[in-house]
């Protein structure tokens, strides 16, 4: 077995790299989209003046576009960069394991930490397709298109519109990309950390590494917290919405990008908030510093 430090070494960079391959595999599905749907807006019933008219052949036209849609996102493309993601949990839930056999040898997880799993990998496949994908994508698309037909809103103008819902702005992403970036990485996240909670409670953890690297968007709460060792309790209590652990970042019970229903309990699944890339990493008692644990101390954390 691989020791400790480069298991979670291993840990760390898998929900380092996943997440970049399924944003890029985003970005071109949303090209794809685009080339496909263009061709169908430039063929709507215009007037001379350049307005979209309601007629029967443009109503029609919405069909057609609804279905590209699906086609593309049913594509091979883009199932197969879910695919990879969905396995890199499972991925990520071997190194969990291996983590947890390392406190104690013989672990193995129960049946219905198994299922707890697989709750959560569904979770996070309704953000990729069905109706969690329509909400964030498709449907902003369509009622955006339609509202202009309604409108009879100058061609130039919808179109323009729309790429800026499919392929973004100098400002904002496409739709899918920004889905894959909030949403769905979150579910990943928090599959892979609902299983390891549960797992971590099984063996009776008391230490955690607050690890997950920073990138530009790397909120304050998660800035202040990278590559420290917490107590338990002193994680507690920043889902209470209290400061702990030396830190005094948390405001009027809140920071920002927390998720609502952050509590002493699920904040060992949500962290940071959406899109939090951080992980509470186990961490053996003999590898706190002696500092770490007087700090625990002090607080009445830790005897």
């Amino acid at each position: 077995m691989a020791s400790f430090d480069k298991l979670v070494k291993d840990k760390i960079a898998l929900f380092e790299s996943v997440p970049e391959k399924l944003a890029t595999a985003a970005q071109k599905t949303q090209a794809e989209i685009w080339r496909k749907i263009r061709p169908i807006l430039d063929d709507m019933d215009v007037t001379a003046a350049g307005n979209i008219e309601q007629t029967e052949g443009n109503i029609k036209r919405i069909a057609l576009i609804s279905d590209e849609l699906k086609k593309v996102l049913a594509g091979s493309e883009y199932r197969e960069a879910v695919r990879a993601f969905l396995g890199s949990i499972d991925e990520g839930v071997q190194l969990t394991n291996e983590i947890a056999r390392t406190f104690e040898s013989a672990f193995e997880p129960t049946e219905v930490q198994k299922q707890l799993l697989q709750l959560s990998k569904q979770n996070a496949i309704n953000t990729f397709f069905g109706a969690g994908l329509d909400a964030r994508f498709t449907q902003p698309f369509l009622e955006q298109l339609t509202t202009n037909i309604a409108a009879r809103s100058p061609l130039r103008e919808t179109v323009a519109a729309l790429e800026g819902i499919v392929t973004g702005t100098e400002t904002n992403d496409g739709k899918l990309l920004a889905n894959i970036k909030t949403t769905a990485t979150t579910a990943q996240a928090v599959a892979d950390r609902s299983y390891s909670a549960a797992v971590n409670d099984e063996l009776g953890i008391q230490w955690f590494e607050y690890l997950g690297g920073e990138i530009p968007t790397t909120r304050p709460f998660c800035e202040h917290r990278e590559g420290q060792i917490f107590h338990r309790k002193e994680i507690e209590a920043w889902g209470d919405g209290e400061n702990s652990g030396g830190i005094r970042d948390i405001r009027d019970g809140t920071w920002a990008g927390r998720i609502d229903g952050t509590d002493s309990k699920s904040i060992f699944t949500l962290v940071g908030g959406w899109n939090c890339r951080h992980y509470l990493v186990p961490v053996p008692d003999r590898k706190v510093p002696e500092t770490v644990k007087a700090r625990a101390r002090a607080e009445g954390f830790y005897d």
